[in-house]
């Protein structure tokens, strides 16, 4: 990663969400894209987590020194639709200037992270092994381990600048941090240590293994039995240097040059799945850096002269219409709209207020999402306060 940024330091101001006074603070990601290497982008599915992801990374890329990498680990294909790209695997898409991309394949990204911590030999018997295979592609929370490996290697690359994770949905968000612990527990159990001959107090060879392997070869077939013994017996000297490798990015993630940013809906309900997902982060000593709230309603909602008018035209104030009679009832239904609108402007204004934290980022509600490079880098500007 590229050392001239300043590390070891958050910016100044900066306090755990839950911690900060409600409605103050500063209103842009700036200064998070100009002090760290990487930002952890997390919300709830549906809010504009991916599409805020690809902003801040095309905004950020004109900024930064070194190239900039947009990483999802959501296994939808919503990042090569927002930036309207071809992406296909772990390599990195250029995307515009010195913004590139990438979807997270696991099971190549798992195959990557088993050659960098053995020989090529041991990693082609690994990678032969249709048990290994199987579990490379659908095991449970691989996902996050293969993203930690990927971003292991991205880390270790000096061409990026900024690194921007875009998370899975909320309740996933975070599960890279414990990934590491859960793998290291399941190749390490007492049971497969006992199957396989590798772990202490092994019984391997004694009456009750042999009745177990005559049991299983009729259950499973003889084959698949052995290979999957032989599966735990290659990724046993191997899952050490994976797990080290892995714990040290989860590590990286909650050091002092990188930053977490949150993205949600003004509903009481996204907020309130926020709020946990904070408090999720707050148990690993971590806080969210920045919130950028979305869909929130344009600013004329909230023009207190609008208001006045459209209450006038329905009836809604004492004073009278200031147009005539035929005019007021063609604009009646305009009215009623902007009448709805402000309620919910207003509701969402009192949810906003009172978000704890330092940053909070506003983007008004669209009437089509930006589904254009060029409009992604607009919202990226009004995300860094341009």
């Amino acid at each position: 990663m590229n050392a001239a940024k300043p590390k070891g330091t958050k910016p100044a101001g900066t306090t755990p969400t839950g911690s900060a006074e409600p409605g103050a603070g500063v209103h842009d990601l700036a200064d998070l894209v100009a002090r760290n290497e990487i930002i952890v982008v997390a919300g709830a599915g549906g809010v504009g987590k991916t599409t805020v992801s690809a902003a801040l990374g095309l905004a950020a890329a004109e900024r930064v020194e070194g190239d900039t990498l947009v990483l999802t680990i959501d296994p939808a294909r919503r990042l090569a639709t927002a930036l309207g790209v071809d992406i296909d695997g772990n390599d990195p898409v250029q995307v515009r200037g010195g913004l590139h991309a990438a979807m997270l394949d696991p099971g190549p990204a798992w195959d990557d992270l088993v050659a960098a911590v053995t020989t090529a030999e041991a990693a082609e018997r690994v990678h032969a092994n249709p048990v290994y295979r199987r579990i490379a592609d659908t095991f449970v929370h691989g996902n996050d381990y293969a993203a930690l490996g990927w971003l292991a290697d991205a880390i270790d690359d000096d061409r990026w600048g900024l690194i921007i994770v875009d998370t899975p949905p909320s309740q996933n968000a975070l599960d890279f941090f414990d990934a590491p612990a859960r793998v290291e527990s399941f190749f390490t159990s007492p049971l497969l240590g006992w199957l396989t001959g590798t772990g202490g107090g092994s019984v391997v060879g004694t009456a009750a293994s042999k009745t177990f392997a005559t049991f299983a070869d009729r259950l499973l077939g003889a084959e698949f039995f052995g290979d999957i013994v032989e599966f735990f017996q290659l990724m046993q000297p191997v899952v050490p240097g994976m797990v080290d490798r892995t714990a040290a990015v989860a590590d990286r993630l909650a050091a002092d040059s990188s930053a977490f940013v949150a993205v949600t809906a003004a509903t009481n309900e996204v907020l309130d799945r926020m709020q946990t997902l904070s408090a999720e982060l707050g148990e690993r000593e971590l806080r969210f850096d920045g919130v950028v709230v979305n869909g929130v309603e344009p600013d004329v909602f909230a023009d207190a002269k609008v208001i006045d008018v459209a209450q006038r035209i329905t009836g809604q104030s004492s004073t009278s219409s200031p147009f005539n009679a035929t005019h007021t009832a063609l604009l009646a239904p305009g009215a009623d709209y902007v009448a709805e609108r402000a309620t919910v402007a207003r509701a969402q204004r009192a949810l906003i207020d009172d978000i704890p934290a330092q940053r909070v980022v506003t983007v008004p509600r669209l009437l089509d999402a930006p589904t254009t490079v060029d409009a992604l880098e607009e919202l990226g500007r009004t995300l860094l306060g341009e």
